[in-house]
Order: C-alpha cells, then structure tokens, then sequence
C-alpha cells in the first residue's frame, strides 16, 4: 500500500507559506514540470507586477541608477540575486552563458596563480563546459584535468594546480557538496574554488561569502525562473578584484569583463529580473526547506512502493537536494510515458532519470503525483 495519501500533501500546501509564488509563473496547465524550469514569470505589465511586489514586499528600496534599460535591468538583478547566493551585488555581473563564464573564469584563476598549469574541473559538468575548460587551459598552456571525486584531488601536484571547478549539486547522483569544507582543502593546497551553482541557486542553502568561495558561476533560467534565454551571472569575490584590469559590464564593475563580456537581451535580463523579484524577501533557508520537504514526500512514496520495479534511486550521501536521481534500463520509455501523463522529467542518459524540485512553483500535490504516475508508469512498461 502506497503511504502518504493525497491529504497529507494538499495539507502540506495549505500550510506552505510560498504557495502564493506559484500564480506568478509561465506554467502550462495540467503540467507537472519535474524538468527544473519554469517557462519564466508571467507575462504581466510593470504596473501589475508592482503592485504584487508591494503587496507581498513594501516599496522596493533601490536607488535608480540612471543607466541604460539593459544596464538598469543588469544591475537590478544582480542586487535580488546577491542574498540568494550570499554575496554583495558589486561581485556579480549578467551575460554570456554559464560555459562562457566558466571559461572566463577559469583564464581569470589561472592569471592568480601564474606558474601553475593544471585547471582542475569535476567531469559532472556539461558537454559544452568541457570543451570551453580545455580551451582555457590551451589558452594558458596549461593541462585539464577531469576527476570524479574530490578525493582524487590529493593525487594531483598540490603546486601545480591553479583552480578546482566544482558544481554545488553532482548531477549524476544529487549529491550536494560540502562547499565550505571542499574549499577549505583546495584553498590549503594554495589553489582557488570555483563553484557552478546552476543547479542550486533558488533551491538549496547558497552562501558564497561563507564558503570562502573566489569564483563562482550560474545560470537563471533554473531555480530562478528566468525562462529559457535567461542570462547567466558570474561571481568574482571583492578580495580579488584589484588583481584585474577592471572595466565596466552592465553597471558593475567587474574584472571578468576585461573586453570580451557580451550582454543578454534586455528582455531576457528583465524576465530574470522579474523571477528573481519575487523572491525578495525570501530566506534561502525558507526556500531550501520547502524543496527538502517536496523531495521527503517524493521519495517516501516512492520507497514504498518500488522495490518490483527493477528502478533504482542513487541515493547521495548526506541529505538529499533538489534532484532525485533514477536509474532503470528503460529510462527512454518512462520518461515517455511520464510526458504521456503530463509529468515532465529530464532523461540525460539512455538509462537515467532526473527529477528537479523546486520549491518557487510545485506543489506538494505535484510531487505526490509525480510519484504516483512514475509507479503507474512503471507497472505499465513492465
């Protein structure tokens, strides 16, 4: 007998003090998008959107900056994205893609550490940042060097490693990284830490100040609700900007930029602003909470249920984050019949599944269903 009956979920979103974020984004009805995007906030005219953040919020407390719209609407989001992540607006810049940034980035850590030619990347990354860290360290001179784990990081020459890139969250398994303690080693070893917070930001506990963190990168049409074509951000911590040639990027000063940034349209940047002003006032510890208890319900259901289905949950050490990830044989044909019952999943290999939970815009009853169809599904193909 499956446990958790509906009740407990639809009680569960009459006590959830985020529900009312739900109404204000671009979801298709009757979908349950376990895919980690929204489609972006709705489309609604400034007036509206005001007056719901005045609502929710008080009057916002910016100071208008006189810049052009993209440069205003750059700046504006880098102020509402900054206590998400833990950071002061001032190290933060928007455009380009995560993959741009994280080449960018990495070029800016090596210049910090000359003589040091090894760029130190996690193999969980995409295709794409793969091929843009072997650039960078063509462009250096230097070597890449993939790994797995961060244990294998104590088998590379502690001197000649300039930079580790690390994603908060391991896509293969939704494992969340112990950030702080994984820089506190790679800073011992006298090398630098980046962190991609795509797959986190929005939805688990981020604090780049914290951690300690020199670099960081993400995009915004995840967690953050940009919508597809969002723009992706940057983060370089204050302690190290005096050692680059600074000019100015879209209203910040920022030392990435150095010449070559390229800037998002204004529209995309604005709808980045638009999701990420609903979030203001919002703890991260709030938001994080929510996507631990959709995640709770998800799998309670599921445990109960799944051991004659031959599909199997990488479970991550520690606690679980906002991704849950699945592997059976048929991976392919369950997504499918999962889109046949209007559940979206992401299916990245021929044999996995991987469901993101964000706590701006499902519902408890979601995750509920979500698991109920993923058992229906998987009784029907076996």
């Amino acid at each position: 007998m499956w446990t958790s009956p509906r009740s407990v979920a639809e009680a569960l979103d009459h006590a959830d003090a985020l529900a009312d974020l739900r109404v204000r984004y671009d979801l298709p009805p009757g979908l349950i998008r376990l895919d980690g995007d929204s489609g972006g906030p709705l489309r609604t005219t400034p007036a509206r959107l005001r007056r719901f953040v005045m609502h929710r919020h008080g009057p916002h407390t910016g100071r208008p900056l006189g810049e052009s719209e993209w440069r205003r609407e750059a700046r504006l989001v880098a102020i509402a994205l900054a206590p998400l992540i833990g950071a002061a607006p001032k190290e933060l810049t928007v455009g380009e893609s995560t993959s741009i940034n994280l080449f960018k980035a990495l070029l800016a850590a090596a210049r910090l550490r000359p003589g040091r030619r090894i760029l130190a990347v996690g193999r969980d990354c995409f295709a794409a940042d793969r091929f843009l860290a072997q650039s960078a360290a063509d462009f250096i001179g230097g070597r890449l060097r993939l790994f797995n784990d961060v244990s294998e990081l104590a088998a590379l020459p502690a001197d000649d490693v300039a930079v580790v890139a690390l994603s908060h969250t391991d896509l293969r398994t939704g494992a969340v990284r112990d950030s702080a303690a994984i820089t506190a080693e790679i800073h011992r070893r006298g090398a630098l830490a980046l962190w991609d917070l795509s797959h986190s930001a929005g939805a688990l506990h981020v604090d780049l100040h914290g951690w300690q963190a020199d670099f960081a990168i993400g995009c915004g049409h995840k967690y953050l609700g940009g919508g597809a074509g969002a723009p992706a951000y940057s983060y370089v911590a204050s302690r190290h900007r005096g050692a680059f040639p600074v000019c100015t990027t879209a209203g910040v000063l920022h030392p990435l930029a150095n010449g070559f940034t390229g800037s998002a349209s204004t529209l995309s940047v604005s709808e980045l602003r638009t999701g990420l002003s609903l979030l203001a006032g919002i703890a991260v510890e709030e938001l994080a909470a929510k996507t631990a208890s959709l995640v709770k319900l998800f799998l309670d259901r599921l445990d109960s249920n799944c051991a004659d289905t031959r599909i199997e949950l990488l479970r991550p050490p520690g606690p679980p984050g906002a991704q849950v990830v699945l592997r059976h044989e048929r991976a392919q044909q369950i997504a499918n019949a999962l889109f046949d019952r209007d559940i979206v999943v992401e299916n990245p290999a021929s044999d996995l599944l991987r469901l993101h939970f964000a706590p701006s815009w499902l519902r408890y009853v979601d995750a509920w269903e979500a698991a109920e169809q993923l058992h229906s599904a998987l009784h029907d193909i076996a």
